[in-house]
């Protein structure tokens, strides 16, 4: 894991034009839930340095989607993605940087939002290889944005996880979760009510195994003039954690997703300049879901890695991830008592593909079957 970055005091004392910093600040702060919202251009830029770093000749600039207006032509369907066979170069290209399991590990869970499934899939097998040498028993995706119209084709994307859970937004090109699984969950719950009314932002997915729950969601971004602060706070976050709760009573619970939250200062790169003026470092939102830590539950990454300071955001502008200027919004919160469960909590900071970062759960020591 990362360590801690220095900066020099020139670095410190460094002038910078007004108006210049105040856009790249407010560009690095985590992106509002907006349909299609990622600049081809910036795509461009991200995955090509990504290229030159990893020599990976798979991976080229995608051509991925424009940044939308309603005015502009519509994206071409999921329909139309080829899905070409992997080959040898595609997995062997991760062996370095996905190390293989421990004789002592029985599930792994991978949790990645995509920020746009689609987008995802044209960058010819990047995606699929990377499943593929991780291996997780459960991949859970977030900001899929499908709809259900485009649920047939891709479900095919993934054919060795013949359980697939998908939660789509109302809205087209928005939102949405999935849950892929190897083996049958044994009940499945896809509806969560928020303030009386059920969710319809495709956000929440529960599955339930032998020895646990787990709970995937695209946690509600608080906008970027905090409007939605307060449905993310006091509604949501209400009826997420008393969820979380009610379903412990019959078996611990493993939460993971994009959470929309950076916990404590050491989870982004300028607390100071973002504190109470970005979505997902106000008060507000530090305090509601620190309240959930007090109540029970654990951040194992945290918990296995108390001070690195390693990040799952990146904003696509101003080569924030070559600065390493991040955010950690994704994380397995897991029930106290699965903590001695916890093999390993990990971030893949070598992945590319979206501005967020997969992360990875290995559990062991349960009985066997």
């Amino acid at each position: 894991m990362a360590g801690k970055r220095k900066t020099t005091k020139e670095e410190d004392k460094r002038p910078a034009k007004r108006n210049t910093r105040a856009s790249e600040k407010k560009a690095e702060a985590p992106m509002q839930d907006v349909a299609d919202e990622t600049a081809e251009e910036a795509t461009k830029e991200a995955t090509s340095e990504a290229k030159a770093k990893s020599g990976w000749s798979f991976l080229k600039a995608p051509k991925g989607d424009q940044l939308k207006k309603t005015t502009k032509k519509a994206a071409a369907p999921v329909a139309d993605v080829e899905f070409p066979p992997l080959t040898p170069e595609d997995e062997v290209a991760f062996d370095a940087i996905i190390p293989a399991p421990s004789a002592t590990a029985q599930f792994r869970i991978v949790a990645w939002n995509v920020n746009g499934l689609r987008a995802v899939l044209k960058k010819d097998n990047y995606f699929r290889a990377y499943i593929a040498r991780e291996n997780p028993d459960v991949l859970c995706l977030s900001e899929t944005k499908i709809d259900d119209a485009s649920l047939g084709a891709v479900r095919q994307v993934l054919p060795q996880y013949p359980h697939q859970i998908w939660k789509c937004a109302t809205q087209k090109g928005y939102s949405g979760t999935a849950v892929f699984s190897k083996t049958k969950p044994l009940s499945v719950l896809d509806e969560i009510v928020v303030d009386g009314a059920v969710d319809n932002e495709g956000r929440f997915i529960a599955v339930e195994f032998d020895h646990f729950w787990l709970v995937h969601t695209y946690v509600p971004n608080a906008g970027q003039k905090l409007d939605r602060l307060d449905y993310r706070t006091k509604q949501w976050d209400v009826a997420l954690f008393a969820k979380l709760k009610e379903l412990e009573k019959s078996k611990p619970v493993v939460w993971c997703g994009d959470l929309n939250v950076a916990h404590e200062e050491i989870d982004i790169h300028d607390p100071k300049g973002n504190r109470n003026k970005s979505a997902g470092f106000t008060d507000a939102e530090r305090n509601s879901f620190g309240s959930l830590l007090t109540d029970g539950f654990v951040d194992t990454f945290r918990h296995k890695y108390p001070e690195a300071q390693t990040y799952s955001y990146f904003s696509y502008r101003f080569g924030a991830r070559g600065k390493n200027k991040g955010w950690r919004l994704d994380y397995f919160v897991a029930s106290a008592s699965l903590m001695p469960h916890v093999e390993d909590s990990v971030i893949r900071s070598a992945i590319t593909g979206s501005d967020h970062l997969p992360i990875a759960l290995t559990l062991s020591g349960f009985p066997d079957a």
